[in-house]
């Protein structure tokens, strides 16, 4: 009989797989209702409410998850979709084993299905970066105060442009 975490782990892991994989299909890009639609058919489903202006255009929405999502959320840039992020495996103490064997079994999976990945910061082991055409993928592992792992799909030239009106 396997541990109770590793079941967790493969749950967490399978179902972000899952997201991640009909993401990268990319016709949730389209349009806001292809976005709606597609988060729908995931389990996600949009809170109401227009969302925070990050910065002039750039609009963040909070996604009411499905089970076995911590939070969600999808960013849009002058109503164009620009990406989704989401949290799993999250736990009230720091350094969380669980945690970070999410984290580990996400990201050797991840490798298996794009290939090698990148640091997104040279000096740090995470956050990990898989650059596609158009969209990458992201994890980081959360273990300071609390621990978590947050994965995030985005359009590259979108989220470039918006971080750029950021600043």
């Amino acid at each position: 009989m396997c541990p109770r975490w590793a079941m967790v782990d493969d749950m967490d892991t399978e179902q972000a797989l899952k997201i991640i994989s009909s993401l990268l299909e990319g016709g949730w890009l389209e349009s806001e209702k292809a976005t709606a639609d597609e988060l729908w058919r995931l389990g996600f489903s949009m809170r109401n409410g227009p969302g925070e202006e990050l910065s002039p255009g750039v609009v963040q929405r909070e996604l009411e998850p499905p089970p076995g999502i911590d939070q969600a959320s999808l960013s849009t840039l002058d109503g164009e979709p620009t990406g989704v992020v989401f949290f799993i495996a999250s736990a009230a103490d720091s350094n969380n084993a669980e945690t970070k064997e999410v984290y580990e079994s996400l990201t050797f999976s991840l490798s298996q299905i794009l290939g090698s990945s990148e640091r997104v910061w040279a000096d740090e082991p995470s956050p990990l970066q898989w650059c596609g055409d158009d969209l990458d993928v992201g994890l980081q592992l959360f273990d300071r105060r609390d621990s978590s792992v947050m994965v995030w799909v985005e359009h590259r030239g979108r989220s470039q442009k918006a971080e750029l009106r950021a600043h």
